[in-house]
């Protein structure tokens, strides 16, 4: 019997990732399967805090949330696979966004394990980006950066800024 391409993906990313505690000690090949079914391929391997206000986060992976001070890096809790757009739970950071003057709630998500990640924020376009691994079979790990205007995206395995969004107030004094 052939093994499957969604097999081989889910046995590697259990001989390379921590496995969250919900799973046991020893999970059983169809408890793997199940659980990786209902994750994507891209992994986040930190969170950096450039922006001037403690950010939080909600990690559903290892279903951990936890704040990050300015000027701090967390990559222990905030590890894990991002949830797919079909999974109820969601990967989420509130941060202060100067621009906007106001706190936002960046919701992210896997768009269906298609290497396509997405970005969403109340009141701002849904921002979607495709990030592919260095080598086949295997996941895109990155890190976030978030400042006091936007984010930065870079590629933990190419070891280079993969993407960055910032919003900047006009003179009028709206958002652009």
């Amino acid at each position: 019997m052939a093994t499957s391409e969604a097999e081989v993906v889910a046995d590697s990313r259990h001989q390379r990732h921590e496995l969250p505690e919900i799973l046991g000690k020893n999970p059983s090949e169809d408890a793997l399967k199940s659980w990786f079914s209902d994750y994507g391929w891209l992994y986040i391997c930190e969170i950096k805090n450039n922006s001037s206000n403690t950010i939080t986060y909600n990690n559903p992976y290892h279903d951990k949330k936890g704040g990050i001070a300015p000027g701090a890096t967390e990559s222990k809790r905030c590890k894990g696979y991002l949830p797919l757009w079909s999974h109820s739970s969601r990967y989420e950071i509130k941060y202060y966004n100067q621009a906007f003057n106001e706190w936002k709630t960046m919701t992210i998500k896997d768009l269906d394990g298609d290497w396509l990640i997405s970005f969403e924020q109340p009141g701002i376009d849904e921002d979607i980006r495709e990030f592919r691994p260095v080598q086949l079979l295997s996941e895109a790990r990155i890190s976030l950066i978030i400042n006091d205007t936007g984010y930065r995206i870079y590629g933990c395995d190419v070891k280079a800024d993969l993407s960055r969004i910032s919003w900047q107030r006009n003179i009028h004094g709206s958002p652009k």
